[in-house]
């Protein structure tokens, strides 16, 4: 899948649009973002990318 792709589809969730105002940080999506970027450098499979970034924000939502 094209960087450019992936890119699009993790800015999307980042933010939460606002009609009328400026979009907000989704801070969960946020927080799940850092060790998923961190294991995407590590290991540089698509697998292991998913598991990190799923059990990660699932790990937020109960904590929150």
């Amino acid at each position: 899948m094209p960087i450019v792709i992936m890119a699009a589809l993790w800015f999307n969730g980042l933010f939460v649009q606002h009609l009328g105002h400026l979009p907000t940080i989704n801070f969960p999506n946020l927080l799940a973002s850092i060790p998923t970027a961190i294991a995407a450098v590590i290991s540089k499979n698509l697998l292991v990318i998913v598991a990190v970034g799923i059990v990660s924000l699932a790990l937020i939502r109960i904590l929150i």
